[in-house]
């Protein structure tokens, strides 16, 4: 009896083979019939999922993202406190993106190759990276909500500064000027630590300012 084929298992593993295929070669040197062979199908079945090589790398990052989210989500969904999860969160994302160097140079070589031409990318970057911003954005909010960040923090605007850390960090990764996460993690860890800091800031400042307004005599002055 003959297989009945799973056409999204199917589509998925061929953008799998994809990522493989960009990472190794670089997506000009990439052809559909090597993306074909690479997964053993012959070329007009491989049109019956992507009628062009642009659909084959817009699946491939998909198959990236989706598994960067998937890492998000288990992050998120641990026990811990919403710092200690942000952090997770965060490591997770930027573990992943140099796992994924190579790939990352051959979309970022498409990219500017697209904008040279006039291309307006940036809605398609948000696409495939807006999955990312919901999550930084509810583990900030739980934060300052539960008391763990201070109520002076701005959760959309933390979330976009966490979020162009991850954007710098493909910067970076692609260039060759960060060559391990250890530096990037660093940052993050300043980054979460600050947001528990305005709070206590405010508190001190305010003591001190008690102290100033309440000066305390000497002991032995009463009386003289």
């Amino acid at each position: 009896m003959r297989r009945r084929v799973n056409h999204e298992e199917r589509k998925l593993e061929i953008a799998e083979q994809a990522v493989k295929l960009f990472s190794q070669v670089g997506y000009d040197n990439v052809t559909l019939i090597m993306v074909a062979s690479s997964v053993g199908v012959a070329r007009t079945v491989l049109y019956r999922y992507f009628r062009s090589k642009r659909e084959v790398l817009d699946a491939a990052i998909r198959a990236t993202t989706r598994r960067i989210m998937d890492g998000c989500r288990e992050a998120m969904s641990g026990k811990g406190s919403a710092a200690e999860r942000l952090s997770l969160v965060c490591y997770r994302v930027v573990d992943m993106l140099f796992e994924q160097k190579e790939f990352l140079s051959a979309i970022f070589d498409f990219v500017l190759a697209m904008v040279r031409s006039g291309e307006d990318m940036s809605g398609r970057i948000l696409h495939f990276t807006g999955g990312i911003r919901p999550a930084l954005l509810d583990l900030v909010t739980e934060g300052v909500v539960k008391g763990e960040f201070s109520h002076e923090v701005n959760p959309e605007r933390t979330a976009e500064a966490f979020f162009s850390v991850f954007e710098s960090a493909v910067l970076k990764i692609v260039l060759g000027t960060e060559r391990t996460s250890a530096g990037i993690k660093v940052r993050i860890n300043d980054m979460i630590s600050a947001l528990g800091a305005f709070e206590g800031a405010k508190r001190g400042a305010d003591a001190s300012g008690r102290r100033v307004r309440n000066p305390q005599k000497p002991t032995g002055e009463e009386g003289s």
